[in-house]
């Protein structure tokens, strides 16, 4: 049995925090509660992350929640503050702040345009950088 090296523990580790922020991104998540869960102390896990994904771990939460909104937004009938809840908000303001900085429109204007398309098209996000 071949002996892992301790990169490969970590990348491990890191892969590990990134499928913790995919699947809970709905829950609210720090790195201190991230780096326990994985097992790595938090400087080294953030800059892991970062090297590996090429963003923060705040960054790919954001982007996590904003992509969880799109699909509910696509998906469902849910209210907007319903989504919000979906997605890790306690209320809709910081949500919709969220989801129009990554999009460049407001939460029930980017569903409307979406829902306008023709059927099969992707949905069109403007990213905000």
């Amino acid at each position: 049995m071949k002996k892992q090296t301790r990169a490969a523990i970590d990348e491990k580790k890191i892969i590990k925090a990134r499928d913790i922020l995919d699947n809970e991104c709905h829950k609210p998540i720090t790195l201190d509660y991230l780096s326990r869960r994985v097992g790595m102390t938090p400087k080294k896990l953030a800059t892991g992350f970062k090297r590996k994904y090429y963003q923060s771990i705040q960054k790919y939460l954001i982007m996590a929640r904003a992509i969880t909104g799109m699909q509910l937004l696509l998906e469902t009938e849910l209210h907007i503050y319903e989504i919000a809840w979906e997605t890790g908000y306690d209320v809709t303001r910081p949500f919709s702040q969220m989801f129009k900085k990554v999009t460049g429109r407001a939460p029930s204007k980017w569903r409307k345009a979406q829902l306008n398309n023709p059927p099969g098209t992707v949905p069109y996000i403007m990213l905000n950088r």
